[in-house]
């Protein structure tokens, strides 16, 4: 249950960063430069968007698996 709230706060904080980022690269495509507040703003989109995509991914998944007897296998599991 606690995998699924932090899978749904990572969808919802990637679509507020791109609710940041999509008007800033609008008025950066309208007027050609961005002021300090609207960088402020993309860099904040951006930064929501990556942050907020990394519960989405497998935390389980590691390079290196041990196999049953402790050992390291050196395998991908």
């Amino acid at each position: 249950m606690k995998r699924n709230f932090q899978i749904l706060g990572g969808a919802v904080a990637v679509l507020v960063g791109l609710g940041f980022i999509m008007p800033a690269v609008a008025q950066l495509r309208a007027q050609g430069a961005l002021p300090t507040v609207g960088v402020a703003l993309l860099l904040l989109g951006v930064f929501l968007s990556l942050g907020g995509g990394s519960p989405a991914r497998n935390q389980n998944s590691t390079c290196w698996s041990a196999s049953s007897d402790g050992k390291s296998d050196g395998l991908a599991s």
